[in-house]
């Protein structure tokens, strides 16, 4: 899978997540809020981000009713390796390993590879000398495990791979 940018205007930024030949998703950020739209095969949402934390910043999201639902932790600041919580399961993430603008997903043990995501389109907003707290990547982090972790995915390999 990869996130492609397809425009940044001066109101939105729009992403999409592809899979080979296959758009899988959508993703509208309105700049001056926290509010995301995203559209796919399974689903239409809105979701909220918001950061927190001073000593131990995270980004956290919620659904269109506020409720949290997941969140995104960095282990140290700008070391691109962190953890994700969402639907109540831990999962650990591997960002930019080896400069490879690929974003690896596994199980909270580290034992299992869940998937593989490029970023490579996108790298250049996210740099080793700041957070990743503080640029879209969290937001893409998220929206990526929500549509991922789904229990019925009309990806089948997909699906089969994480779960």
């Amino acid at each position: 899978m990869k996130w492609v940018s397809t425009n940044a205007s001066s109101l939105n930024e729009n992403f999409e997540l592809w899979q080979d030949d296959k758009k899988l998703a959508d993703i509208s950020f309105t700049k001056s809020t926290h509010i995301v739209r995203f559209v796919s095969t399974i689903s239409k949402k809105l979701f909220f981000f918001e950061k927190k934390g001073l000593f131990s910043p995270k980004a956290i999201l919620k659904n269109e009713y506020g409720i949290k639902i997941g969140k995104v932790e960095e282990i140290k600041s700008g070391a691109g390796k962190g953890f994700i919580e969402m639907n109540e399961k831990k999962y650990y993430f591997v960002y930019n390993e080896n400069n490879s603008g690929e974003l690896e997903l596994y199980d909270e043990s580290k034992q299992k590879s869940l998937l593989t995501c490029s970023f490579n389109t996108l790298a250049k907003g996210f740099t080793k000398t700041k957070s990743l707290l503080d640029s879209k990547f969290p937001s893409l982090l998220m929206a990526l495990c929500w549509y991922a972790l789904q229990p019925h995915l009309p990806i089948g390999t997909l699906n089969k791979a994480i779960h």
